[in-house]
């Protein structure tokens, strides 16, 4: 080689090896990366669309263990002029914020005098946040009239002054049914005064809205015996008689989907299925008439919904599939049309007063969730970077997965995430992660206390997210088979399982299933039906459910169990013990570890307490950690932690070393 050249080739690397080996390398996820989230929610848009609010809740700080996550209101202008700032800031969570009508003004709800949640209001162009509302119970929920004049807000009954005072002198024993604490709606006006009371009887408001001309308000609402039969009723705001009912199927746990069209004619609202499971939008007349079901064909589900100043359609955001979109709905003829896609675990999207801007709450695979906005005939923006660290974190590939029930031929999606050195037809150890709820389904980011796939996928493992049958995004009728508490819905996991492992994907020797909730449940009754996981790991499952039925007799949610089963434990000819994984304990030998909160109020620790005996006594490995101070959610940072830890080093022992 000529001498110039060798001295040329010996410029480059002298100029190039330099930087490359001072490019960053990114690093491995930790479980402090996921309990450390800033989680972002609650995107609200200004009415004339220039600036938008939205909900930051905070980590934890280490140094403070028993005290919980803090909620900020921050702000955030659409044209992208300025970065993302804090509207307010407060010894205390500030949460719910809402703009008034005319967008002079913010109310959001906060302890910010010490007590309980109240009504606060600030004005744009500044000053002192002023305390609306008063009520001894504090406030659930709110809404301002549509003139700006008066907010309406949902509180449930305080103790009656003779009940205080035996409380006081510790004679506080209280009558289930009986002493029921109402939640009744009352209104305030922005002039000040005292508040009035609307729903003096003796119901329970789960949601409403005000009529467009301020003189009535349409509500769900339910009597203490039928806590899952809402009924749907116009109230007066005058003297507050209930002048009409209009359905008495109304959902009662999804807020925003009750709206009166703009014109006043209409009331949209959200209807159950025989099975009492939010289904389908439908409409009904406000002066009386029949009730036209909307959505009841759409392949998705309908989370939340404002109507179109032409009163002829709906704006909309819709699971479906494994993403979420904005659509807008006929409300003559349901025809339904996808105006964004994005994807979201949350419903969270507001509009402004035209309806032609949107602001939402989106994810990517490779952040958590931001606020974006839209306008129509555009494209999405994304507005704020809230988790900047994630850019510097090695993080697998996430994908979408499909594939059929073999039995009935059902056509399932699901997410696959990889790990960040997947090479194509090598066999990974797989865990699948099953889906919380009813209202849970698999989309968008995968990384937090109770999400595992990012953090499993770090560590060597392809995380495989069913949206099995029985999960929003999916038409009704396959949404209510989650009744069938385990049925058809393992076939669909382990048909998912099959299709990964006769791609070489998944190793069939390999193979483990978490998940938290109504996936605790699903973990259970795999392992209890199979013998293909190898190792397994459970938050919180209900793993007798009539002991479930027990313990939700004492919350008042009792009735959902006799809705989705048919009746009580005893009068249901054994329905509930060949749904219960406990019922099958002794077909189990998969390693078990069961995680559960101490002050649960939904599912029962003895199920968990019950099950572990089971497995020790017949020589199956099973560890049962309990939290204290924990419910059905973990909030302490400290015990999120440990819960992540313990939960990578049950699949290591198992799955990654042979």
């Amino acid at each position: 080689m000529p001498r110039h050249r060798s001295c040329y080739f010996g410029l480059l690397l002298f100029v190039w090896v330099p930087l490359l080996l001072s490019a960053p390398q990114k690093r491995t996820l930790t479980p402090e990366d996921l309990v450390d989230i800033r989680d972002v929610s609650d995107a609200q848009i200004s009415p004339d669309g220039k600036l938008v609010v939205f909900v930051i809740m905070e980590p934890a700080d280490p140094r403070k263990p028993e005290k919980p996550r803090k909620q900020e209101i921050w702000m955030v202008p659409v044209d992208g002029s300025e970065s993302a700032r804090p509207f307010a800031t407060a010894s205390e969570s500030d949460n719910t914020p809402r703009w008034s009508p005319d967008g002079r003004s913010l109310a959001f709800l906060s302890p910010r005098d010490g007590g309980q949640q109240q009504v606060w209001l600030m004005r744009m162009d500044g000053g002192d946040a002023r305390q609306i509302t008063n009520s001894k119970t504090g406030v659930n929920s709110y809404k301002w009239s549509r003139d700006g004049q008066m907010i309406a807000f949902v509180a449930p009954d305080g103790l009656t002054d003779e009940a205080q005072q035996k409380k006081d002198r510790g004679d506080d024993g209280a009558e289930i049914d009986a002493d029921h604490q109402f939640a009744r709606l009352w209104i305030v006006g922005m002039g000040g005064g005292s508040p009035t009371l609307l729903t003096r009887q003796d119901l329970d408001v789960f949601d409403f809205d005000w009529s467009p001309d301020g003189a009535d308000l349409v509500a769900v609402f339910t009597t203490r015996d039928h806590v899952l039969d809402g009924r749907l009723g116009i109230f007066h705001r005058a003297n507050g008689d209930l002048v009409r009912e209009l359905s008495n199927n109304a959902e009662t746990i999804l807020p925003g989907l009750l709206h009166w069209s703009p014109d006043g004619r209409f009331i949209a609202f959200m209807e159950n299925s025989p099975r009492k499971i939010p289904a389908w939008v439908s409409v009904v007349p406000a002066a009386g008439g029949t009730v036209r079901p909307l959505t009841r064909d759409f392949p998705g589900t309908i989370h939340r919904c404002f109507w179109a100043p032409d009163s002829a359609h709906l704006l909309a955001s819709a699971l479906m599939g494994t993403r979420a979109n904005l659509v807008s709905v006929n409300a003559v003829t349901g025809e339904v049309a996808v105006t964004a896609d994005y994807l979201a675990m949350s419903p969270d999207f507001s509009v402004t007063i035209d309806t032609r801007t949107s602001a939402y709450v989106s994810e990517t695979p490779e952040s958590p969730s931001d606020v974006w906005v839209i306008s129509r005939g555009g494209s999405a923006r994304r507005l704020t970077e809230s988790n900047p660290q994630f850019g510097s974190i090695q993080l697998g590939s996430v994908k979408e997965v499909s594939w059929a029930n073999r039995k009935d031929g059902v056509r399932l999606t699901g997410v696959l995430v990889m790990p960040p050195d997947y090479q194509e037809g090598k066999t990974f150890p797989m865990v699948v992660e099953a889906h919380v709820g009813s209202q849970g389904w698999w989309a968008g980011w995968q990384g937090s206390w109770w999400q595992w796939a990012q953090l499993l996928s770090s560590r060597g493992y392809v995380v495989f997210l069913p949206n099995a049958r029985g999960v929003t995004g999916q038409n009704w009728k396959l949404r209510d088979t989650i009744v069938d508490w385990g049925g058809a819905a393992l076939d669909d996991i382990l048909d998912g399982v099959d299709e990964l492992v006769a791609r070489r994907i998944a190793d069939p020797e390999r193979l483990g299933i978490g998940g938290w909730s109504n996936g605790g449940f699903m973990t259970a009754w795999a392992i209890t039906h199979t013998s293909r996981f190898k190792a397994a790991v459970a938050y919180e499952p209900p793993l007798d459910l009539a002991l479930s039925w027990e313990k939700a007799g004492l919350t008042g949610s009792g009735e959902f169990w006799e809705s989705t089963m048919d009746g009580t434990p005893n009068g249901t000819n054994g329905f509930y013990q060949a749904h219960s994984p406990l019922h099958f304990v002794g077909s189990c030998h998969t390693p078990l570890l069961i995680l559960h909160g101490q002050t649960e109020n939904a599912v029962s620790l003895l199920d968990s307490y019950a099950f572990y005996r089971e497995l020790r006594s017949k020589g199956v490995e099973a560890a049962l950690v309990t939290y204290p101070r924990e419910g059905h959610a973990l909030q302490e940072r400290a015990h999120q932690l440990d819960l992540l830890r313990r939960m990578q080093a049950w699949f290591d022992d198992h799955l990654q070393r042979k």
